[in-house]
């Protein structure tokens, strides 16, 4: 079992494995999720789709593209709560869509960052 915190550590492991932890930080905020066999389980709370809502991205498009496919829980009762399945033990997918998330984290700090230091700079 591994602690993955950001994109260098998971290109590092390669693909994520049955009860790896991939941990998300948000503005300083941690979201633990642990790798189950079709989809992330969030340790934090009953939205497992904790870290899409608060990047207020569309879990459904990104899976897909990551994923190659549909997620299989796109027409489930609790679709949209849950972390978008893949077919049973496609890790490199969970791997795919769990880097795209920090893709997005790693580019949004920055953006953030460059306003902040603008912001600075004006005062």
């Amino acid at each position: 079992m591994n602690n993955i915190t950001n994109l260098k550590e998971l290109e590092e492991k390669g693909i994520l494995e049955l009860k790896d932890n991939v941990i998300f930080i948000i503005k300083e905020k941690k979201i633990k999720y642990g790798v189950e066999g079709n989809y992330l389980y969030s340790y934090s709370g009953i939205y497992n789709d904790k870290v899409f809502r608060i990047l207020k991205i569309d879990k459904l498009k990104i899976a897909e593209k990551t994923y190659g496919y549909k997620p299989l829980n796109i027409d489930k009762l609790f679709c949209n709560i849950n972390w978008p399945e893949t077919e049973l033990n496609d890790f490199p997918a969970l791997t795919r869509l769990a880097a795209e998330v920090y893709r997005i984290i790693e580019e949004r700090k920055i953006k953030y960052t460059k306003f902040t230091r603008f912001e600075i700079m004006e005062i």
